[in-house]
C-alpha cells in the first residue's frame, strides 16, 4: 500500500545555504530543522532529502565530501531522535567542469528522477505527498510529479497558488494537519518520465492535448465568444497580446478574426495584434521597460469599449498583468487564455479560458486552438445554414 512521503531539500531548508556547502565544518541546521524531521518521523512520515549538488560537477568538492556531509547530519539528527529515511542527491550540472558530471541529468530538480526513485525505493504514492524547498526547483519538482509544494524562506514564492512559510518548522506543522487528498494537484506533470519511443511520446502527448482541452470551462469559451462577437457588432477594436509562443498566438490571431472572420460574413473586424510591431515594441522595451511593452500601446490606441484578449501560458508574466490591470482600469473588457496556476492574469480578466495543464506546449496547442475555435464560431454565427455546409473552415 503506498503513503505519503515528505521530500526535503537539503541546503536552504534544513541546513544554512552558505553556498556549495561540501564539508561538515560548514554545516549549521537551521533552527527548528531537526526537531521538524523529529515530528515527522513521529508521524509516521517517509521522510527524503532530495538534494542538487552542484559542487561536485563544478570541482569545488567531490562524492566523498558529500557524503561525509551526510554521514554527520545523520549523527546530529539521530542525538537529537530524528532520521531521514532516504538521501538522495544529484551530482551532475550540464555547465560542470569535471568531466565525469557535466552532463544533464532527469535527477537534477525540477527533474522528476530522485522523486521517482524514492517513491519506488519506498513505495510512495507521490501525489499525496509534499516536496519542501527554499527553491523554485524545488517547487518544479513537486509540479513535475504532481506532489504538493511548500517553499520555504523569508521571501514569499512568486507563484499565488505556492503555500510559502518561514521556515521547515511551519511548514512541518501545517504538513501534520494538512490532508493531501483534497490539496493535491490534479495530474502528474507530462512528461514525467525520459522516452525512447516516439511513437509513445506522440500518443501520451495527443492524451494529454486531449486532457487539457476537455479542462476547459465551456461557459468561459461561450462568453469569450458572446464577447467577442459584441465587440465586433460594435465596431469596437481587439487587441491580442502575448509573448513568446502566446505572441505567435496573438499574431495569428489578427490574422484568423479578420480575414478568417470576413470570409463569407458582413463583418469587417478590427483586430490588432500588441506583439506584432517590433520596431514600436522593442523602443518600448528599451527606452521605457520591457513590462510596459502592451500597456504603452493600449495607452494610445485603446478607447473605453474596445476588447483585450491577453495570452499567457503562466498567468503571470508583468506586461500581462500590467496590461489586464490597465485594461480594467480604463472601461475595456478583458479575456485571458491562461495555463499553470493562471497567475494574476486569470484573476485580473472579465472572462478567463483557463487550461488544466502544465506542460507549455500543450498549453500553446490548447490556446491555438481556442483562438481558431472562437473565430471559426463567430464565422459561422453570421452566415446561413446553407453557406456553412457549403464552406471550407
Amino acid at each position: 500500500m503506498t503513503s505519503s512521503g515528505v521530500l526535503l531539500d537539503r541546503d536552504g531548508t534544513i541546513i544554512e545555504d552558505t553556498g556549495y556547502v561540501g564539508s561538515v565544518d560548514r554545516v549549521r541546521f537551521i533552527q527548528g530543522a531537526i526537531a521538524a524531521i523529529a515530528a515527522l518521523n513521529q508521524a509516521g512520515l517517509p521522510v527524503v532529502v532530495v538534494s542538487n549538488q552542484a559542487g561536485v560537477a563544478r570541482g569545488h568538492f567531490g562524492i566523498e565530501d558529500v557524503q561525509q556531509v551526510h554521514k554527520y547530519m545523520i549523527a546530529e539528527l539521530a542525538r537529537q531522535g530524528a532520521h531521514v529515511d532516504m538521501w538522495l542527491f544529484c551530482p551532475y550540472h550540464p555547465d560542470g567542469s569535471v568531466e565525469a558530471f557535466a552532463r544533464a541529468s532527469a535527477d537534477r530538480k525540477p527533474g522528476p528522477g530522485m522523486a521517482l526513485a524514492a517513491a519506488q525505493a519506498l513505495d510512495l504514492d507521490l501525489t499525496a505527498s509534499w516536496v519542501v524547498g527554499d527553491s523554485a526547483v524545488d517547487v518544479g519538482l513537486a509540479r513535475a510529479v504532481g506532489a504538493r509544494p511548500l517553499h520555504v524562506g523569508a521571501q514569499a514564492f512568486v507563484d499565488a497558488d505556492v503555500t510559502s512559510l518561514p521556515d521547515l518548522a511551519a511548514a512541518v506543522e501545517l504538513i501534520l494537519t494538512d490532508d493531501p487528498a483534497t490539496s493535491r494537484p490534479a495530474r502528474v506533470s507530462f512528461p514525467a518520465r525520459q522516452y525512447h519511443d516516439a511513437r509513445e511520446f506522440g500518443g501520451d502527448y495527443a492524451a494529454e492535448l486531449a486532457d487539457a482541452i476537455g479542462s476547459i470551462d465551456q461557459a468561459r469559451i461561450a462568453a469569450a465568444a458572446a464577447a467577442l462577437s459584441d465587440a465586433y457588432q460594435r465596431d469596437a477594436a481587439v487587441f491580442a497580446c502575448g509573448n513568446g509562443g502566446s505572441a505567435s498566438i496573438a499574431n495569428h490571431l489578427q490574422c484568423d478574426h479578420i480575414k478568417g472572420v470576413r470570409n463569407g460574413t458582413d463583418l469587417t473586424t478590427r483586430v490588432f495584434s500588441l506583439s506584432t510591431n517590433i520596431e514600436l515594441f522593442s523602443a518600448i522595451a528599451n527606452d521605457l521597460s520591457y513590462d510596459m511593452v502592451f500597456e504603452y500601446q493600449l495607452q494610445s490606441l485603446a478607447r473605453a469599449g474596445d476588447l483585450l484578449l491577453a495570452v499567457s501560458s503562466s498567468g503571470r508574466s508583468p506586461n500581462i498583468v500590467r496590461a489586464l490591470r490597465w485594461a480594467n482600469a480604463h472601461g475595456m473588457r478583458t479575456i485571458a487564455l491562461t495555463g499553470f496556476s493562471g497567475g494574476a492574469a486569470r484573476e485580473l480578466a472579465e472572462i478567463s479560458v483557463h487550461v488544466d495543464s502544465d506542460n507549455y506546449g500543450i498549453i500553446e496547442d490548447t490556446h491555438q486552438a481556442c483562438m481558431h475555435l472562437l473565430a471559426q464560431y463567430v464565422r459561422q454565427s453570421r452566415m446561413s445554414a446553407d453557406a456553412v455546409a457549403a464552406q471550407t473552415f
